[in-house]
C-alpha cells in the first residue's frame, strides 16, 4: 500500500491514519470539498486560544494553512484570549455578501469564560450560509490542566446544540453535522472534545467520512434563516423566542432526520444510555462481561432527542445512564421518560439514592464493569470479573513516580533565588507546584489572575510583599487586568514577567498579541506601576530606554534585581527577557545551527553532589551515572540548551569545549536478520507502551500505526500525554485488528499482549502494571536507570534496585518470555546518542515475536517519517539483533571492559619504588574477592599518585584491621571491608587545588573529551578558587593557556597539609583533613561493636562518607549532615550490641 503523509488530509478513498487533532483539520477540508461539489463557496475563519487537549490545534492549522487555502480562503487569527476570539467568530458574520464558516477553539476553562459571547452569537445567528462552530476541549482527568473542566453547562446556558464524538471518526462525521446544523438554522453549535479522543489516533476509511445532511423544515419549507445585526434590550426578546420555540425544536428534528443518536439492540429489560466517549468505555465493559444489553448511544447531548429516548425505553424496566462527568443529561432523560413504564433512571445515584457512577474525573471501563455487573447479573458477580478483581486487588511496593520537570535552561530558573513562596501562574511556573522546587508556590490561579488573587489576601496579612509569576502569554491573555487590580489596590507585589516569546507548556506557539519588550515597558508605566525592571542577556538592547522608574539589569545581576524590587513599595514588575531555551534549541536544530560551544562535566572532578541540578532547577539534560568512583553527573548533549545555569555554584568539574560538532558514531550496518514468527492478531492485539515525555513514545506509536496501515490492518491509539513536554509520564495504548476497526479510550486492565516499557520506573508503576497479566502480557522493558527530577536534585534518593523492579514486572507478566535491554547504554555505544534508545526496544520487541507487523512495514514507516532515517533503521535492526544474537550485542555493551587481572596488572605497571612495594603488599596480605581486589588495587594506585607511597600505606594500614575482623563473618561477603575500601579512599583523596589540577590534566580524561567531537577542540575550565573569591565574585573561564599553570600546581602536591600549603587554611580544607581523622575514630568505635547482629549497622556507618559530596559550602553542609547521622547510628549500634551481649 502506497502511503504519503498528505494522505491523511487529501486521500478521498481508501485507508488513512488520523489523530484527533488532525481530524479537525481534515474536517475543514471535507467541508471545502463538499462545497465545491455543490458549487458553493464558504470562506473559513478559525480563532481561539491553545489549551489541552487542543494544545496543538493552532500549530496544526498553521502548518497546513497552504493546504486549507487551496479550495477557498481560510483565515487563521491567533486569539489573544478566548473572549476576543469568540467575538471575532461572531464578527465574521458582519461581512456582507460573504458566507463564512467560523470556528472557535479552546479548552473547557475558556468555554466557561465565553457564555456572554456565545449567547449574543446565538441570538444574532449566522449570515447566509455561514456557520459558527465551537471546538471545546475537555480534560476531565486534569492531566495537563490546573483543574478538571467540562463545557456542558456553559454551552447549555447559551443554548448551544452540542455534539459529543466518541472516536476520531466521529470528530469528522459529527463535525460536518455541526457545520450543517449551524448553516441551516443560524445556531452556534459545538463539538465536545475530550482528551482521550483528541489524543487518540485511528485508521479510517475515507469513504465513510462523507456526510450528506438532511435538513429540517418548518411547516414543510426550509427554515427562513436571518441574521440579526443588532441585539439589544427588548429587541432581543423576539430573537430569544425564535431561538427557544423554533430553532431548538428544529435542531432536535435535525438529530432525528440524520439519525445522529443510535440504538443498539440487546436482550433483557434493563437498558443503558451512554453519552459520547463514555459509550466506548461501556462497550469495552460489556465485552469483558460478555453481555449484550440494549444501549442508546447519545452523540448529541443538547438538545436531547426525546423521541429516540422514549423509543429506546419501550419495554425496558430500568435504565442506567453513563455520562462523564455529569450529571448533565440525566434530568432531561428523566423528564422525557416521565409517565412511561420505566421504573427509574439511575446514573450518579443508584436505586437507594447512594452514590453510583462517579460524578468527578474520568470514567473508565473497569469502573463501569465493577459498578454495572451487579446491576445487570445479580449475584453472579465473581464469574467473569475474577480476572479484573485479580488485577485490581494486586498489592504493589512503593515505586518512585515520574513527574514533569523544568526543561534544561528554562528562563524561570533564573528567578529561582526567592526566599519565600511566590504566587504561581498557569504555565511553566506551575511545575514548581508539582515538584515543589525550593518552596513551591502559594497558589495556582486561573489564567492571568495571580496578582488579583493576592490583592484580596493582602488586605488581611498586613500587605506583605510577594513575588508573582506571570508568563508573557498570560500577560497578553488577561494578565494586564491583574496588574491594574494590584495598582488600584496598592498591593505590595512584584510581578516576575517572563518574556520568553513562547507559550511553552502548550506547544511552543508565539503568544497572541505579543509586543516588543520596550512597548510592554511603556504600557506598564502607563498603567501606574511603581517601578519596572528588565533583566536581559543583552543590556545594550535597552540602552535607549529612559525613565526614572525603569531599571535595566544584566542577566548575571538577576539576584540583585530581585533584592532591589523586593523593597519597592506598591506594585512593580520585573521583566526577564530570555528566550525559551527549549524552543531556541528546536529552532537551531531546524536551521541546522550547531552550538558555539558545549558544556561538559569532567567525570573525575564531579562529586555527584547534585548541586548542578539545584542550580538549574533539575535540568533534564543532566543525568547521573554510576562509575568506579561513585555517582557522577553528566550532560546529555541531545537535551542541553547551553543555558549554563548548571555551571553556577562552586563545582570545578564544568568545562566548555569549542569544536566543529559532536562526533556521530555509525554502527556496523546490519541486514539479513532472521525473521521471527509474527503473532496472530485475532479479534485484536493490544500493545501498551509507556515512557517519559520528550523521548519519542508518541512518535513510535504513530510509526507502528502507519506500518499497520501499510499492511491493511486497522489500528486505534489513545495516547495519554499530559505534561509530556516537560518530561512527564506518557502512555501509548495501541490496539491492532485485521477485522473491525477498534475504538477505545482506555484499554482494560490485564489486556496488554505486549507491555512495552521504554522506561524502567514507568514500567514498574502500579498504574501501568494493572494493564499487564501473567497469562497474557510479554514485557519488553528498557533497564536504563534514568533518575527522576527529585533523584537528580537529591542524590541521597537512590534509584530503586533494578532487580527488584524487574521482579515486580515479572510478577505481572510472562516472566519466562520477558526481555530486558539497557537501551540507553546500547544507544550510546552504537550512536553516541540516547535518541535511538526507544527504537532499539521496538526492534527487540519485533524480534521477540511481540509485534504483529512486518519488519519491512516498520522500516517503510521510518522512511515515511523522514527523521534520521538511516540511524533509526539501524537502531531497529540492532534491537532485533539483541534478541536474535544477544551474545554479539553483549560484547558491544561490555565495550573494552577489562578483567580483574588486567586491571591489577595495569595499575602495577604504573607504579615503581615504594609505591609498588605497598601495592604488592596489599594484594598479598588482603585477600578480597575479585571485585574487592579490583577496587582496592585501583585506589591504592590512585593514592600513590595523589600524594605518595606513605599516604597509600596509611590507607592500607587502616583497611587491614577491618579485613581481619571481616574474616569472622564469612557469610557477609566482606561488605564491611569493601565499604571502608571505598569510603576511606573518598575521604583521603579529597579534591583540593592540587588534585583538581592533576585530574584535569590526565591524558585519558583529555582523550575522552576529544573523542566526543569532530576535529580539533579547545577546552576551558570554569573555576572559582576559594582563595581568589575576594577578587573574582564569579567563576573564571580558564582556557588552554592555563594548562601550564595546572602542570605547576599538580607538582606542588608535596605542600598539601603542610605549613607552607597556601590553600590549606580555608575552612573546607581544614574540614577535609579532619574528616579523615573522624572516620578513623568512627571505624574504631564500629570495630569494637561488630557482631552478627550489629554487622548491617556497621556497614551503614562505614558507608556514611558517601553522603559527603561537593565542594566548599555544599561539602561542608553534607559533612555536617553525615556526622549528625553518625551520632544516631552509633547510638543504635551500641544499643544493639548491648542487646546481643544481654
Amino acid at each position: 500500500m502506497d502511503v504519503s503523509l498528505e494522505d491523511k488530509f487529501l486521500r478521498p478513498e481508501g485507508t488513512i491514519f488520523l489523530t484527533g487533532i488532525e481530524a479537525l483539520v481534515r474536517l475543514i477540508l471535507e467541508k471545502q470539498r463538499a462545497d465545491l461539489e455543490t458549487g458553493s463557496v464558504n470562506q473559513t475563519f478559525l480563532s481561539g486560544y491553545e489549551g489541552s487537549p487542543l494544545g496543538g490545534l493552532d500549530l496544526e492549522i498553521s502548518q497546513n494553512l497552504g493546504l486549507l487555502n487551496r479550495s477557498g480562503r481560510t483565515v487563521h487569527q491567533f486569539g489573544i484570549n478566548e473572549k476576543t476570539a469568540a467575538s471575532a467568530m461572531l464578527g465574521t458574520q458582519y461581512a456582507a455578501g460573504v458566507d463564512v464558516d467560523a470556528f472557535w477553539y479552546g479548552k473547557a476553562h475558556g468555554t466557561m469564560w465565553i457564555p456572554d459571547e456565545t449567547w449574543l452569537a446565538n441570538l444574532a445567528g449566522s449570515r447566509g450560509r455561514g456557520a459558527m462552530v465551537l471546538l471545546c476541549g475537555e480534560d476531565h482527568r486534569s492531566k495537563s490542566s490546573v483543574s478538571p473542566g467540562a463545557s456542558d453547562w456553559a454551552l447549555r446556558s447559551s443554548l448551544v446544540p452540542t455534539f459529543y464524538p466518541s472516536s476520531v471518526e466521529e470528530i469528522l462525521v459529527l463535525g460536518q453535522h455541526a457545520i450543517a446544523l449551524s448553516r441551516c438554522l443560524g445556531l452556534v453549535t459545538a463539538l465536545k472534545l475530550v482528551t482521550p479522543v483528541c489524543d487518540g489516533a485511528s485508521t479510517l476509511h475515507a469513504e465513510a467520512l462523507r456526510v450528506t445532511p438532511i435538513l429540517p423544515k418548518l411547516d414543510g419549507r426550509p427554515y427562513p434563516k436571518r441574521f440579526n445585526e443588532i441585539v439589544m434590550a427588548t429587541g432581543a426578546l423576539p430573537m430569544q423566542r425564535e431561538l427557544v420555540e423554533r430553532k431548538l425544536p428544529l435542531a432536535e428534528q435535525y438529530l432525528r432526520l440524520n439519525q445522529i443518536n443510535c440504538i443498539h439492540q440487546g436482550a433483557g429489560d434493563i437498558g443503558i444510555i451512554a453519552t459520547g466517549k463514555s459509550y466506548t468505555d461501556l462497550c469495552q465493559a460489556l465485552e469483558v462481561m460478555g453481555l449484550e444489553v440494549p444501549v442508546l448511544h447519545l452523540k448529541a447531548i443538547f438538545p436531547l432527542e426525546g423521541e429516540i429516548i422514549r423509543r429506546f425505553a419501550t419495554g425496558l424496566r430500568r435504565i442506567y445512564l453513563v455520562e462523564e462527568p455529569g450529571p448533565y443529561v440525566e434530568e432531561g432523560i428523566k423528564a422525557a421518560l416521565w409517565g412511561t413504564g420505566v421504573e427509574g433512571v439511575y446514573g450518579k445515584q443508584d436505586e437507594g439514592g447512594q452514590p453510583f457512577l462517579p460524578a468527578w474525573g474520568e470514567l473508565d471501563p473497569e469502573v463501569l464493569a465493577e459498578k454495572l455487573w451487579p446491576k445487570l447479573k445479580g449475584d453472579r458477580v465473581a464469574i467473569p470479573l475474577t480476572p479484573l478483581a485479580e488485577v485490581l486487588n494486586r498489592q504493589y511496593p512503593w515505586v518512585p513516580l515520574v513527574s514533569p520537570m523544568s526543561c534544561g535552561g528554562c528562563p524561570y530558573n533564573v528567578f529561582r533565588d526567592l526566599e519565600e513562596k511566590p504566587g504561581g501562574e498557569i504555565g511553566c511556573s506551575s511545575i514548581r507546584a508539582i515538584e515543589a522546587y525550593d518552596h513551591g508556590v502559594l497558589y495556582i490561579p486561573t489564567m492571568g489572575a495571580g496578582g488579583s488573587i493576592y490583592s484580596g489576601a493582602a488586605h488581611f496579612n498586613g500587605n506583605q510583599h510577594i513575588f508573582q509569576y506571570l508568563g508573557d502569554g498570560s500577560y497578553f491573555h488577561s494578565g494586564r487586568g491583574a496588574i491594574q487590580t494590584c495598582v488600584q489596590a496598592q498591593t505590595n507585589i512584584t510581578f516576575l514577567l517572563l518574556y520568553n516569546g513562547t507559550v511553552a507548556l502548550t506547544g511552543g506557539q508565539q503568544p497572541g498579541g505579543q509586543q516588543p519588550v520596550a512597548r510592554v515597558v511603556q504600557e506598564l508605566l502607563a498603567l501606574g506601576v511603581a517601578q519596572v525592571g528588565v533583566v536581559s542577556e543583552d543590556e545594550e538592547e535597552y540602552r535607549n530606554l529612559r525613565h526614572p522608574q525603569l531599571r535595566i539589569f544584566g542577566l548575571e545581576q538577576h539576584a540583585e534585581a530581585l533584592a532591589e524590587f523586593k523593597q519597592v513599595p506598591g506594585t512593580s514588575v520585573l521583566i526577564l527577557d530570555k528566550e525559551c531555551a527549549t524552543e531556541k534549541m528546536r529552532r537551531r536544530r531546524r536551521q541546522g545551527v550547531k552550538p558555539d560551544e558545549y558544556i561538559l562535566i569532567h567525570e573525575e572532578l564531579c562529586e555527584g553532589c547534585g548541586d548542578c541540578f539545584h542550580q538549574s532547577e533539575g535540568c533534564a539534560a543532566l543525568y547521573s551515572q554510576q562509575t568506579e568512583y561513585g555517582e557522577k553527573t553528566q550532560v546529555r548533549q541531545s537535551g542541553c540548551t547551553q543555558d549554563r545555569l548548571c555551571t553556577d555554584g562552586e563545582c570545578p568539574a564544568f568545562i566548555t569545549v569549542r569544536a566543529a560538532g559532536l562526533h556521530r558514531r555509525q554502527p556496523e550496518a546490519l541486514s539479513d536478520l532472521p525473521e521471527p514468527v509474527v503473532p496472530a492478531i485475532g479479534e485484536g492485539y493490544t500493545v501498551f507502551a509507556m515512557g517519559r515525555g520528550g523521548t519519542g513514545v508518541v512518535t513510535i506509536s504513530h510509526l507502528l500505526a502507519y506500518a499497520a496501515m501499510m499492511e491493511g490492518k486497522q489500528v486505534y491509539l489513545s495516547n495519554n500525554t499530559g505534561l509530556a513536554q516537560k518530561g512527564g509520564p506518557v502512555e501509548a495504548p495501541m490496539v491492532f485488528s485485521e477485522g473491525r476497526q477498534p475504538v477505545f479510550n482506555r484499554i482494560f486492565p490485564g489486556s496488554a499482549d505486549l507491555y512495552l516499557g521504554f522506561d524502567l520506573l514507568r514500567a514498574a508503576e502500579p498504574g501501568n502494571l494493572k494493564y499487564a497479566s501473567p497469562g497474557r502480557s510479554l514485557a519488553m522493558v528498557s533497564t536504563a536507570q534514568v533518575p527522576t527530577a527529585s533523584m537528580n536534585r537529591h542524590p541521597e534518593e537512590k534509584f530503586p534496585a533494578p532487580q527488584g523492579l524487574k521482579g515486580l514486572i515479572d510478577s505481572c507478566s510472562r516472566k519466562s518470555d520477558n526481555v530486558y535491554l539497557d537501551t540507553y547504554l546500547l544507544a550510546e555505544r552504537l550512536f553516541a546518542d540516547t535518541l535511538y534508545a526507544n527504537m532499539l526496544l521496538v526492534g527487540a520487541a519485533y524480534q521477540a515475536g511481540a509485534l504483529p507487523l512486518n519488519a519491512e512495514s516498520i522500516e517503510a514507516a521510518i522512511r515515511l517519517n523522514g527523521k534520521a532515517v538511516s540511524e533509526n533503521i539501524q537502531a531497529f535492526r540492532w534491537g532485533r539483533l539483541s534478541v536474535a544474537d544477544p551474545a554479539r550485542v553483549e560484547r558491544v555493551l561490555a565495550g573494552e571492559k577489562k578483567s580483574v587481572a588486567q586491571v591489577v596488572e595495569a595499575q602495577r605497571r604504573g607504579l615503581k619504588g615504594e609505591a609498588l612495594l605497598v601495592y604488592d603488599q596489599a594484594l598479598r596480605e588482603i585477600g578480597l574477592d575479585e571485585e574487592g581486589q579490583r577496587q582496592l588495587s585501583l585506589r591504592l594506585a590512585e593514592l600513590s599518585a595523589y600524594q605518595d607511597a606513605d599516604y597509600a600505606r596509611q590507607y592500607l594500614e587502616a583497611v587491614r584491621p577491618v579485613w581481619e575482623l571481616d574474616q569472622r563473618f564469612p557469610d557477609r561477603g566482606q561488605a564491611l571491608t569493601r565499604a571502608v575500601v571505598i569510603n576511606l579512599y573518598k575521604l583521603m583523596a579529597y579534591k583540593d587545588e592540587y588534585e583538581v589540577a592533576r585530574l584535569a590534566t590526565r591524558p585519558e580524561a583529555e582523550d575522552r573529551v576529544r573523542a566526543l567531537f569532530d576535529g580539533p577542540v579547545s577546552v576551558s575550565h570554569l573555576l572559582h578558587p576559594p582563595t581568589l573569591r575576594s577578587l573574582f565574585p564569579k567563576k573564571m573561564r580558564l582556557g588552554p593557556w592555563f594548562r601550564p599553570v595546572y602542570g605547576v600546581l599538580k607538582r606542588l602536591k608535596g605542600l598539601r597539609g603542610s605549613a607552607l600549603d597556601p590553600f590549606g587554611r580555608t575552612p573546607c580544607r581544614q574540614l577535609e583533613r579532619a574528616l579523615i581523622d573522624w572516620y578513623g575514630w568512627l571505624m574504631g568505635e564500629v570495630l569494637a561493636q561488630v557482631d552478627e547482629r550489629t554487622y548491617p549497622l556497621a556497614v551503614k556507618l562505614a558507608q556514611l562518607p558517601d553522603r559527603i559530596r561537593g565542594y566548599e559550602q555544599v561539602k561542608m553542609k553534607s559533612a555536617a549532615q553525615a556526622q549528625q547521622e553518625a551520632v544516631g547510628l552509633l547510638v543504635q549500634l551500641r544499643a544493639a550490641r548491648a542487646g546481643s551481649s544481654g
